[in-house]
């Protein structure tokens, strides 16, 4: 169904009701959510580029990238004896875990069994790799040892170094003031950071009844999967002291809580346009203060302090609740192994050519997902064109042509800047990706309405099946 800019302006500028412009939209838009027909995906849609040869595909990881991955090859090597390896019966859609926080999804929404999701005639080896060998074209696992490729896909995700941080470990978590809305165990299916993140808003506005209260929350250094994510929750926390996102109206207590936001750079966000617009909405907000180049380095439980570097000196901070973004790195399987960046900002992540996501030594070799170290966005949006640009070139070597398909560095974060509205962030290396020529700068209901309501079922309906 196609949606033009018009009907769009006129849902939001003349009235419409929000059920009547949902249905107008209709589920498949809310496949944007999640790269639409936008110029950065231009030169990655289905092509005519497929393979019926035969050739065992492994697939490792069974996360988002893993699952689409598998779907998308599925369809385009319909020959290929495609194997998944991932422990996980459980398959989170963590973008969801926002949502829980505020209230608004159960913990349950969020998870499917991994059997439903998986593709049809794709192997599914219940097991963990514990070591590449690409120099013999196979990966060992726990359980079987080791598993001959062709191909290979990593997708393993990545990994929350909580303990970077001096002080803290995983299990601070949800204790004295302590939040991540991150936390989660792909492979135990888990999301347990949501959960608590919720229970954390809660807190936050009872002491607020009583007394003033200050918040803190504190980014690492990138990159980071999710970069809207803690954004979304200042936001959402703050709108919740005014009185919304409750199941009635209530007290107007933000000015009683002083939100302090900690940023390891001078950016907000990695788009400057979206950067710019961030700041400006929250230069707005009367009770929240931002501290660039702060990097957090060691927490003080007790005392409930956290200490900074800034340029040459230690700051200390005090908070009365801490929410952590936690510092991200690639899996220690990848680190350590031979596809791993050597050097410069992406050391440590999956090395593959930004625009074929194809390993540059190892040609039968491809990544995606959070794992890969490229300098675009870490998101379900960015998947999706990677996983296009993947089933298209690896079918395309197959038939021993060469990759057809770019990737263009395509992002996307719905940032929710209030109950109600969501900024949906679009955005390449070159700068702004819109689905449509709206602004995206400018926060809209009708992208809340979408996310909340439509992305989820797209995302288990129509991504994992490689239909989106």
């Amino acid at each position: 169904m196609k949606i033009s800019y018009k009907s769009i302006k006129e849902s939001e500028g003349a009235g419409m009701e929000r059920r009547d412009a949902l249905r107008l939209m209709g589920l498949g838009s809310a496949a944007l959510l999640v790269g639409g027909s936008t110029s950065a995906s231009a030169k990655t849609k289905l092509s005519s580029y497929a393979s019926k040869k035969e050739a065992k595909i492994v697939i490792v990881g069974g996360g988002t990238a893993g699952m689409t991955a598998a779907a998308r090859l599925r369809r385009s090597a319909p020959n290929a004896h495609i194997t998944l390896i991932a422990p996980n019966e459980t398959h989170l859609y963590q973008s969801g875990q926002v949502y829980v926080a505020a209230g608004l999804y159960s913990e349950f929404d969020n998870k499917r069994s991994t059997s439903d999701l998986l593709p049809d005639k794709v192997s599914w080896m219940k097991d963990k790799v514990t070591a590449f060998d690409p120099d013999k074209n196979q990966v060992q696992t726990e359980q079987h040892k080791n598993v001959p490729y062709d191909y290979l896909v990593v997708a393993t995700g990545c990994e929350y170094d909580y303990s970077a941080v001096e002080g803290l470990n995983i299990s601070d978590i949800g204790k004295q003031g302590i939040s991540s809305v991150y936390l989660n165990d792909p492979d135990e299916g888990t999301s347990e950071g949501a959960i608590l993140s919720r229970m954390w808003m809660k807190a936050i506005r009872r002491k607020a009844v009583k007394s003033e209260v200050r918040v803190l929350f504190a980014d690492p250094q990138m990159p980071v999967k999710g970069e809207g994510a803690s954004l979304s929750m200042l936001f959402l926390a703050n709108d919740m002291l005014k009185g919304n996102g409750l199941k009635t109206k209530g007290q107007d207590l933000h000015e009683k809580v002083k939100f302090t936001l900690t940023k390891a750079n001078k950016q907000l966000f990695p788009s400057t346009k979206i950067d710019l617009a961030l700041k400006k909405t929250l230069k707005e907000a009367d009770n929240v203060t931002v501290a660039y180049e702060h990097v957090l380095t060691r927490i003080e439980r007790e005392n409930k302090v956290a200490v900074y570097t800034s340029g040459d000196k230690e700051v200390e901070i005090p908070y009365d609740f801490l929410h952590i973004t936690p510092a991200m790195k690639a899996p220690r399987i990848v680190r350590e192994s031979e596809l791993s960046v050597k050097e410069g900002p992406q050391k440590g992540w999956l090395e593959v050519e930004a625009e074929t996501l194809r390993h540059p030594k190892y040609k039968n070799v491809f990544g995606l997902g959070d794992v890969v170290g490229l300098s675009s966005g870490k998101s379900g949006g960015a998947v999706r064109e990677q996983a296009i640009v993947l089933q298209d070139n690896i079918a395309a070597i197959m038939e021993g042509e060469a990759p057809p398909a770019t990737y263009e560095g395509y992002s996307v974060s719905p940032i929710k800047t209030c109950y109600g509205r969501v900024m949906l962030a679009e955005y390449t290396p070159k700068g702004l990706a819109p689905m449509f020529p709206l602004d995206p700068t400018k926060s809209r209901w009708i992208w809340w309405e979408m996310d909340l309501h439509l992305m989820r079922r797209a995302y288990f309906d129509l991504m994992m099946r490689g239909m989106l």
